[in-house]
């Protein structure tokens, strides 16, 4: 099975199996180029793609990629949008829950959210959980809040931070998409906590500027 990919055992409830922090990790990977220790250079513009449902800040523009993921019984449609500067990817992965399967979209959020942050995927790694918000697109600039965990991921190569957050909304069509909105950078040399760095003001736009509709 390739990276950032999972597969589903046949049950009642359907169980979804996935790699998803070092396996996604890799995925994001798949559409970058070497990391390297440079200050990131970040070029802010507005991408709004209205299939996915979503618009955000990037600081380069994002390249995509697409793939389809069996699942109860469907194929769901999981679609990456990942820009890099320097060190530092951005990326937000999107699953297209369709509305046959609508009943089970918390249940595939929560599955997905225990694999990410569960002891197999992120090793010791304590994930710090912090507070914040995005938007509903409109007039009205509704903000909703959504919890952000922070990790710190140990590894040979070098630490890795990572920031991530899920969020799930309806679609016209009676289904569900759901949001992975990631921040993936290289541990500073001179950093002395992975926390502030990770909600430092430059990273500001791509995650308080997500809008969905």
């Amino acid at each position: 099975m390739e990276p950032g990919l999972f597969s589903v055992a046949s049950s009642a409830t359907p169980v979804v199996r996935c790699r998803f922090s070092r396996a996604s990790i890799a995925l994001v990977c798949t559409l970058s180029l070497a990391l390297t220790a440079c200050s990131p250079k970040l070029d802010w513009r507005t991408v709004q793609l209205e299939r996915l449902g979503y618009s955000t800040l990037f600081p380069a523009k994002p390249k995509q990629a697409e793939r389809k993921l069996s699942y109860a019984g469907m194929e769901l449609i999981q679609t990456l949008d990942l820009a890099q500067v320097d060190d530092a990817m951005l990326s937000v992965t999107t699953i297209e829950v369709p509305s046959e399967i609508q009943s089970q979209a918390g249940v595939l959020l929560k599955q997905l959210q225990e694999n990410m942050l569960s002891p197999a995927s992120i090793g010791d790694a304590k994930p710090h959980l912090e507070k914040s918000s995005y938007h509903i697109a409109g007039t009205a600039r509704i903000k909703v809040e959504v919890d952000d965990y922070s990790i710190e991921i140990k590894n040979a190569g070098g630490d890795r931070w990572m920031r991530v957050r899920w969020i799930m909304r309806p679609d016209q069509s009676g289904g569900s998409r759901i949001y992975q909105q990631t921040l993936l950078i290289s541990a500073p040399l001179k950093a002395t906590s992975f926390k502030d760095e990770l909600h430092a003001e430059q990273w500001d736009p791509f995650f308080d500027e997500f809008r969905v509709q």
